[in-house]
C-alpha cells in the first residue's frame, strides 16, 4: 500500500471519529454532520489525487535518471 494512500486513509478515519464524537456530545446537528462529512470528504478525494500525481511525477523523474 502506498503511503499517501494510508495518510488519506488515516485522516479519513480520524474525520469520521470527529463527525461521531462531535454529534453525540451535541456540538453539531445531524446536517452540519452529513455536511462536514461531505466536504472533507471531497478534500481527501482532491488530496489524494495530488499526492497519487506526485508520486507518478517522482517515479518519472527516478526513471529518466536511470535512463541518462
Amino acid at each position: 500500500m502506498k503511503k499517501y494512500t494510508i495518510i488519506v486513509f488515516a485522516l479519513f478515519v480520524y474525520m469520521t471519529g470527529m463527525t461521531i464524537w462531535g454529534y453525540q456530545k451535541g456540538t453539531v446537528t445531524g446536517t452540519e454532520a452529513l455536511l462536514g462529512t461531505a466536504v472533507m470528504s471531497v478534500v481527501l478525494v482532491i488530496l489524494w489525487f495530488v499526492y497519487r500525481k506526485r508520486q507518478q511525477y517522482r517515479d518519472e523523474i527516478r526513471k529518466n535518471r536511470k535512463n541518462s
